[in-house]
């Protein structure tokens, strides 16, 4: 299933940069929009997973939407912004984007969602 193989690749380059392996540039132009691009919210009908694949994919498409929500949708690379102006404009330092990508990783337990996904 292309879909599950892209799950399985993209949360293991979430845990790589929560972790510190991958930098947050390159995080960003590997996981685009990962979350929106592969409709994991469900937008487009013909993007459907099977009721199987979603109770055994639900932990990593939870995974995903908060990554999406709360780190990609968030992060700033614009240096010229001052730590305030980033607060007040709710955007994330690349320093900031990664711990809450550990954060979430610690909340959903990502190493149970990795073996989860990789079982056959």
């Amino acid at each position: 299933m292309e879909t599950e193989a892209a799950i399985i690749e993209m949360t293991t380059l979430v845990r790589e940069f929560a972790l510190g392996s991958v930098d947050a540039q390159i995080f960003i132009e590997k996981y685009s929009n990962f979350y929106y691009y592969e409709a994991l919210d469900g937008h487009e009908a013909s993007s459907a997973l099977h009721p199987e694949s979603k109770i055994k994919l639900g932990p990593a498409i939870e995974l995903h939407r908060r990554v999406q929500e709360d780190v990609v949708n968030k992060i700033s690379f614009d240096a010229g912004l001052s730590a305030e102006a980033m607060r007040m404009a709710g955007r994330l330092s690349p320093t900031e984007a990664r711990q809450q990508a550990l954060r979430i990783c610690a909340d959903v337990g990502i190493e149970v969602v990795l073996s989860a996904i990789n079982a056959t």
